[in-house]
């Protein structure tokens, strides 16, 4: 069909045409809105569960560490209680490796025979020094537990291997019993509890006995549940509960973790991440 003037009508689209294309159009729009928001939605849950399982994975790793190389018997938990435990934390061995001069307080201790978290702390750290005493019996022998004065000299071990010194303090007459080979020990006090931030937040915290006081408490990892995000169980050797530390054979470990953003559930509800992690540790002569 023509116009009057003999050209054809310009193109173009009728209402109904534009109705379509404008209720498809938002038909896909909304598609594509719903599909971005559970997207946006899962990489926030994703992102707040690896916030979680990394806190609970590393507030489980440091405590099992710590639990482990607990001697119950010898006195290594100071304290204990349902969320928090006060320990005498090993930070390194290293061995005699030349008479101590027991006048002095002094021993010798080779350097490339130990191991250890980090180098001697006197303001932090006591010594501990097996005393074997006879060597035909086993009823004199004792470990010394003896202030340390101060670390690090060099000296010279009996066979000519380098060596560092101990200059140490206490009951230092008794180092006259101390063999070439003995272990020595060292540790701090340390006190691991549930703790909440200036912020409100939860956290596994560490606080360390030096230079004759408390430091302020740190965290360690985190953030947890409050008020169940740290909870330890004590068990002797016939596996009931205790509360006498030097009875300790087993430390159940639970640690529940809790993310620090809100997320949004499918019915609109606000909520917070959680999950836990348990784990059973056996110190170290627990099995006694």
């Amino acid at each position: 069909m023509r116009a009057l003037n003999g050209r054809c009508p310009a193109p173009g689209y009728t209402l109904v045409e534009l109705i379509v294309a404008l209720v498809l159009g938002m038909v896909v729009l909304g598609a594509a809105g719903r599909v971005f928001l559970a997207t946006q939605r899962f990489f926030r849950l994703q992102t707040s569960a690896l916030e979680v399982h990394e806190g609970l994975r590393a507030a489980t790793q440091i405590l099992t560490a710590e639990l482990r190389e607990l001697d119950p018997s010898g006195g290594d938990i100071v304290a204990l209680g349902s969320d928090s435990i006060s320990i005498r934390a090993t930070r390194g061995v290293e061995f005699v490796c030349a008479p101590p001069d027991a006048s002095a307080g002094r021993i010798v201790v080779r350097s490339d025979l130990g191991s250890g978290y980090r180098a001697v702390d006197p303001a932090r750290d006591r010594a501990v020094v097996f005393r074997d005493g006879d060597g035909a019996t086993e009823d004199d022998d004792a470990w010394l537990d003896l202030g340390i004065a101060s670390a690090g000299a060099a000296a010279i071990c009996s066979d000519g291997a380098a060596a560092a010194e101990l200059r140490l303090v206490g009951a230092i007459g008794a180092l006259d019993s101390v063999g070439i080979g003995a272990p020595v020990r060292w540790y701090e006090r340390a006190v691991y509890r549930l703790y909440a931030d200036e912020t409100g937040a939860w956290w596994l915290g560490v606080r360390g006995w030096s230079g004759g006081a408390w430091a302020a408490i740190s965290p360690v990892a985190g953030p947890l549940r409050h008020p169940s995000g740290l909870e330890l169980r004590y068990y002797d050797t016939s596996g009931a509960a205790t509360l006498d530390p030097g009875r300790v054979a087993r430390i159940a470990l639970v640690v529940r973790g809790v993310g620090s953003a809100l997320l949004q559930e499918m019915r609109g509800r606000q909520v917070h991440w959680s999950d836990s992690l348990a784990t059973l540790v056996v110190p170290r002569n627990g099995r006694r």
